[in-house]
């Protein structure tokens, strides 16, 4: 109940009647209800969680107390209910999300009333990690951990991408992760210059660079860790430039990384390394981005982002430089912003050399 309050108190500034929570992650992190529907947040604090019947009973048992569970007749009725409690309103709802088809069947059943997206207010909250928050991720990060150390072994000629995928998502399961986070990321040899690699079952070659990129969910939230390994004993020397270039671009910026600087300022630090490397086009994507109840969150850090960051937000720090067709490298960590500093909760060590 006290998020509902926070957002209530952002409500006042636009003056919205109700606030319309549609995404499952919003519905989990105000309501602490897993599952489909749609929750309408009063001005005057009651809350009406609507369901299908198919997650009604989950709704009421999960549901924190003094929310109203209501159940749909059926999915195709349900957005006529909702319009229809939402029509009785008295002024603009604000709403976290709606693909467009949804909007235009609201919109054209609310007639004086609009539907205004608004989801800053939510980020404006979930941006921020509670202590109890911040206890998920970290164990989550110590499970990721746990999995690349366990890549390191497991790494060695004629081993394919499959088998390691298959044993890292089993072990993260038995150290305590609820699911992985997201479909882990094992590519090798020339797939390692693709960011998010891609389906594949190739057998590891002695002198091949692999990227692995995993992360472990507990309860509901998430860590995100990469580490990239040699496999064999030698790898050409320029590889093993590029890997000290990107570890020391992440380093100086992690040592930017504390509470009200700009996010795309820390990118900027990191990309301009990079650049004065001579390797600025190789480094293709933002450095790094939100975590918590979604993979990918707010704050985003890149060249154009307008965020801060502030004390307890989650964020990963991952540059990378991948050549076409060659060979990629990319570290990353998920990380806690401090007043003063940045802290990792994932402590994978940097050895790229495979035991």
């Amino acid at each position: 109940m006290e998020r509902i309050k926070r957002l209530l108190d952002l409500m006042e500034g636009k003056t919205f009647s109700a606030y319309l929570l549609t995404l499952p992650e919003n519905l989990y992190y105000f309501i602490g209800f897993k599952g489909d529907g749609a929750a309408v947040i009063m001005s005057d604090g009651s809350v009406r969680l609507y369901t299908l019947p198919l997650y009604y009973e989950s709704a009421v048992q999960q549901a924190i107390q003094g929310v109203e569970v209501i159940k749909t007749k059926s999915y195709d009725m349900f957005k006529e209910e909702l319009a229809d409690e939402l029509g009785k309103l008295v002024g603009d709802i604000g709403f976290d999300y709606m693909d467009a088809e949804s909007f235009w069947k609201l919109s054209s059943k609310l007639r004086f009333l609009h539907l205004i997206p608004s989801s800053d207010l939510v980020w404006k909250l979930r941006s921020i990690k509670d202590e109890k928050e911040l206890e998920k991720i970290t164990k989550a990060a110590t499970i990721s951990d746990v999995g690349l150390e366990i890549a390191s072994d497991l790494i060695s000629p004629g081993v394919t991408e499959q088998d390691v995928k298959a044993e890292l998502t089993k072990e993260l399961l038995r150290c305590g992760a609820d699911r992985v986070a997201f479909d882990i990321i094992v590519a090798s040899g020339a797939k390692s210059s693709l960011p998010h690699g891609g389906p594949g079952n190739r057998q590891f070659q002695a002198g091949d660079v692999v990227v692995i990129d995993l992360g472990a969910s507990v309860g509901e939230y998430s860590a995100d860790v990469t580490r990239t390994f040699f496999v064999g004993d030698k790898v050409q020397d320029k590889i093993e430039k590029i890997y000290k270039l990107v570890e020391e671009a992440k380093n100086l910026a992690e040592e930017h990384m504390m509470a009200w600087v700009s996010a795309s300022s820390i990118d900027r630090v990191a990309r301009q390394f990079i650049e004065n490397a001579g390797f600025a086009e190789y480094f293709v994507h933002s450095l790094g981005h939100g975590i918590g109840l979604n993979v990918h969150e707010p704050p985003r850090i890149s060249p154009n982002s307008k965020d801060l960051l502030a004390e307890n937000m989650v964020v990963t720090c991952e540059p990378g430089v991948y050549i076409p067709g060659q060979y990629g490298i990319r570290l990353e960590d998920t990380l806690v912003i401090k007043k003063d500093s940045a802290v990792r909760l994932s402590k994978a060590p940097f050895d790229p050399y495979t035991h």
